[in-house]
């Protein structure tokens, strides 16, 4: 089971360095468009993460994973606006 644990999570930490580099080079669009790309690949930022947290510990830490999906749901707001999740993360995570 180790194996395959750090197998996953050096996928998973190639990714997430492919992913914040290609964050940073977003950074400069101005347009909404950007906007939304940035938004993407920030919340596959933290889906890494959550990754990483999940299988790269012996045990989760309670307050990161409340952190990691606060953070996914104010991110989520952008694509589901009508849920009005940036208002209630801080309700559906406590």
């Amino acid at each position: 089971m180790e194996q395959k644990k750090k197998k996953i999570l050096d996928s998973i930490n190639e990714a997430h360095a492919i992913i914040e580099e290609t964050y940073m080079e977003l950074r400069s669009l101005k347009e909404e468009q950007g906007k939304i790309e940035r938004q993407r690949f920030l919340l596959a930022d933290m889906a890494c993460h959550l990754v990483q947290d999940a299988i790269g510990r012996e045990t989760m830490e309670l307050e990161t994973l409340k952190n990691r999906l606060h953070s996914i749901l104010v991110i989520c707001d952008d694509f589901l606006p009508e849920k009005k999740l940036k208002l209630r993360a801080s309700e559906i995570i406590s």
